[in-house]
């Protein structure tokens, strides 16, 4: 942008230093509209909540609940009507629940709005006063002072001192300086969203809301969809399965109907009972709280999310796009070398320079010059050093020019001393400092100094020069102060690494999850940290923003099909990386901590925010890491694999009850033997004592060894094969043929010879309530032998999940209930059976955890 005059500027926008009058005010809002953020039309609260009882798997709760009720009007003796009820229970909790979930994610763009700062001092009509934020238009002139947000992008027209964070805009620590349109400063205008962190300003506004820097990023974070998540396409995926099977089951026993002498209407509600029974009301309940779980976990370890899908996302990563500062390091500047030989003290030139050169008092002011700060106390006293050398003139750190100059007092002369990027510090330069005294810099001195700076870099050190010279009269501009400048010599900064990034991105590496590390430092730094970290291997490895802009997405992604560091890169190109590996079907975590971050952290599939960062950013995000860690993000893919693990698990467990449940009925219905358990029965386990149990295998821990396993594939869904082949072909199988094994011998041991049975013959009944009780101690065995897909339970712990034993205790309670309680074992067609046989039940549950110890010991043994 072309820097225009003063009175340019008030002509263009057709204002005053006076400011503008009421009427211009509302004619600029009329053209110009109020210093917002645009919204984007979203679907009004009650379209949202309807939207939680229409999708599939509600349908489906809908139809079973609508199918127990037909069913409780057409014949009241079936007990459905309470059972419909609760279907609608759960119906109502789910929705309430998922519309809480989508209304928190609408908080992003009201956290970027709320970054403006509700009023602000304006001159206007020559009189000054405090007006909304939003009141502001083009033209207008605003006042600013220390702590001041700036509300809108302007020219400053009248500066003070004034120094800006803008690290929500740039992601730079460093505070920037300004000054007024006309001086020789480089840098005039600030930019909506920054602050003023030293001095006092003027600025005449040139843009406002959606057309100032600051509502660019807004926009374009609005306009990213981060897609419907992982675990929501699962849920429906499974749903629909289990309404194809559960149909299925259901016509088949209409089928089979035919070829008997059952009544069709009578088989037809039967067969609609048991469709009810089939279907999985407890799916959605679980598996919130199998989430809740995992989000309490990763709490207590300073991982906070804002969505409890995403922690079902963080299992399934597999590549980690990361930032540097404050995640790979400690974000703590320090001094790691100097001059020409570190292992000797600096010169007492080189300390002046570090603590004259300098704004910081050790406890304020920019990371590096606190740093500097610290290393001058090391060695000498800084505020006598100070006192001896008043300062007189400041020339602030510019980015452009890339360096500071300060002027100061010293025996009726002057010392000026200057410090910033070394091949700047050099060029002003005429002779070097040494031990023999000062010497000219010539072609081959040149090289050797920038050689050493190079290989400082090349260490992943930040590299700062200083120079200085004296005078007698006092300079009057910034060039005739750093003009003809003595070469002082280097200090090496440092950010350290983290104490645990090694053991952090090595477990990645063996989780199978490649680390991307983006950053805006110099490619040389960049480099040597991704070295140091382990990230990459080579300094080859490491690609430039001006870099990416010549590549084409063919080649970018051919970069991004292993680990790899992207240095100087923008906003805009961040994004562009972590679009580029969704379209490579990879599942990406991305971290940040300012307003230039949130389009990329709403893009990823888990955006994670600094805690030390910004609103915008922790609103637009996933996920907040409190502690700003990179090995709290491994913890929390940990979990997260641990929660889709603990899923599957309830799932299983959930199979597993199904084929004894639905075994009756197929004798039942192919060859007329008593059905051993009626459909009240099956509810009875599917919506009792099954549910606190199988919730409890949300609460698992993760097993050892979880993170020694590849991603999985998105592509790989929860019900496998072999989840199937689990469920049904082994636990189910053995839980079907035990308890109607027992319900057999019960019947024949009591002198049964294939005589039909009313539906309250007390030994019909006695059978029933042993089958009941099977199935029950079948599925304590079943859940203990979930808990881990191939260790043993005595291996993970057979007490450490207290919460399955606390479903256990209320599962065997409910069923002592349900048999022993008169007007609930009326209900549900119980009666206590024989004693004896207590000691069969309890059979099933140990026979069950037996063969599949058997059965893991045998996968180890192949799998070793």
């Amino acid at each position: 942008m072309k820097t225009m005059t003063l009175p340019e500027l008030f002509v263009t926008f057709d204002s005053s230093a006076e400011g503008l009058s009421d009427a211009d005010v509302k004619q600029r809002h009329l053209q110009h509209g109020f210093n917002l953020l645009s919204q984007i039309p979203t679907r009004p609260w009650y379209l949202k909540l309807t939207a939680q009882f229409t999708h599939f798997f509600a349908l489906l709760l809908w139809l079973a609940a609508g199918i127990s009720f037909t069913i409780a009007w057409i014949d009241p003796p079936s007990h459905m009507l309470s059972i419909g009820w609760a279907i609608v229970i759960v119906i109502v909790l789910n929705g309430v629940f998922g519309f809480y979930q989508e209304y928190r994610t609408e908080k992003s763009l009201q956290a970027l709005r709320n970054m403006l700062p509700l009023k602000v001092r304006v001159r206007r009509q020559g009189s000054e006063g405090e007006v909304l934020a939003s009141d502001l238009v083009p033209g207008d002139i605003v006042l600013l002072s220390e702590g001041d947000k700036v509300p809108a992008d302007l020219y400053l027209i009248v500066a003070s001192d004034v120094w800006v964070n803008e690290s929500t805009l740039s992601g730079e620590s460093e505070l920037v300086s300004a000054d007024a349109v006309g001086s020789d400063h480089s840098k005039n205008i600030l930019y909506s969203g920054t602050y003023v962190v030293k001095g006092e300003a003027q600025g005449l506004v040139y843009a406002t809301g959606k057309e100032s820097r600051y509502g660019t990023i807004a926009v374009l974070t609005q306009s990213v969809d981060s897609g419907v998540s992982h675990l929501q396409k699962e849920i429906a995926h499974i749903s629909k399965l289990i309404a194809l099977t559960s149909v299925v089951i259901a016509g088949s026993l209409i089928l089979l109907s035919g070829f008997g002498d059952n009544e069709l209407w009578k088989t037809f509600l039967f067969s609609l009972g048991v469709l009810v029974a089939l279907i999985p009301e407890g799916l959605l309940p679980t598996v919130t709280l199998a989430l809740a779980f995992g989000a309490q976990r990763m709490a207590s370890k300073g991982f906070l999310v804002n969505g409890l899908s995403v922690i079902e996302n963080l299992g399934a990563v597999t590549v980690i796009a990361t930032d540097k500062t404050g995640t790979i390091t400690q974000n703590k500047m320090e001094v790691a070398a100097w001059d020409e030989d570190e292992k000797h003290p600096p010169s007492q030139e080189l300390l002046n320079a570090a603590l004259l050169c300098n704004r910081s008092d050790g406890s304020n002011g920019d990371p590096v010059e606190q740093a500097l700060y610290t290393f001058a106390l090391t060695y000498t006293d800084v505020a006598q050093r100070r006192s001896e050398y008043p300062i007189v003139s400041e020339y602030p750190f510019d980015y452009h020019l890339k360096r500071m100059s300060t002027v100061h007092s010293l025996n009726g002369g002057f010392s000026i001393f200057s410090k910033g990027a070394p091949e700047v510090i050099l060029g002003l330069c005429d002779e070097v400092m040494s031990a023999e005294g000062k010497k000219p810099i010539d072609e081959s001195e040149h090289q050797k100094l920038i050689d050493k700076h190079d290989a400082l870099a090349a260490l992943g050190y930040r590299v700062i020069g200083f120079a200085s010279r004296e005078c007698t009269t006092l300079p009057t501009s910034r060039e005739e102060a750093e003009a003809g400048l003595s070469f002082i010599g280097f200090i090496a900064m440092v950010d350290p690494l983290r104490d645990d990034i090694l053991e952090s991105v090595g477990l990645c590496h063996k989780a199978g999850i490649r680390v991307v590390m983006i950053t805006g430092d110099h490619p040389l730094t960049a480099g040597a940290i991704g070295m140091s970290a382990g990230i990459i291997t080579l300094i080859t490895e490491v690609t430039t923003g001006e870099q990416l802009d010549a590549l084409p997405p063919a080649a970018i992604k051919r970069l991004l099909h292993k680990n790899h560091v992207f240095a100087r890169v923008s906003p805009e190109q961040k994004l562009t990386l972590i679009t580029l590996l969704k379209e490579m079907g990879e599942t990406v975590a991305v971290t940040g901590d300012g307003v230039n971050d949130a389009p990329a952290l709403k893009r990823a599939d888990v955006g994670i925010a600094m805690g030390s960062g910004t609103d915008v950013a922790k609103q637009s995000a996933d996920a907040v890491l409190m502690d700003d860690h990179f090995a709290t993000i491994v913890k929390g893919i940990e979990e997260g694999r641990a929660v889709y693990e603990n899923i599957r698990r309830f799932i299983t467990y959930m199979l597993a009850s199904n084929l004894p449940e639905a075994v009756p009925y197929l004798l039942f219905f192919a060859f007329g033997l008593p059905l051993a358990l009626p459909v009240p029965l099956v509810l009875a386990i599917d919506l009792g004592t099954d549910i606190i149990p199988g919730m409890a295998l949300g609460a698992e821990l993760p097993n050892k060894g979880l993170m020694n396993l590849p991603p999985r594939s998105r592509k790989d869904h929860i019900l496998t094969l072999g989840v199937y082949g689990r469920a049904f072909g082994f636990l189910g199988l053995l839980s079907a043929a035990m308890s109607m094994g027992l319900f057999w011998f019960y019947l024949t041991a009591h002198g049964w010879r294939g005589e039909s049975f009313s539906l309250d013959n007390p030994l019909y009944l006695e059978a029933v309530t042993l089958t009941f009780a099977a199935i029950v101690f079948a599925q304590i065995g079943n859940g203990l032998s979930c808990r881990s897909e191939r260790d043993s339970l005595f291996t993970i712990g057979f007490w450490s999940n207290r919460y399955y034993w606390g479903g256990v205790v209320f599962e065997i309670g409910l069923l002592v209930v349900l048999i022993f309680v008169t007007p609930l074992s009326s209900v549900f067609g119980t009666h206590p059976f024989d004693p004896i046989y207590w000691w069969a039940v309890v059979a099933v549950m140990i026979i069950i955890l037996a063969a599949e110890e058997i059965r893991k010991g045998i996968i180890r043994f192949i799998r070793r």
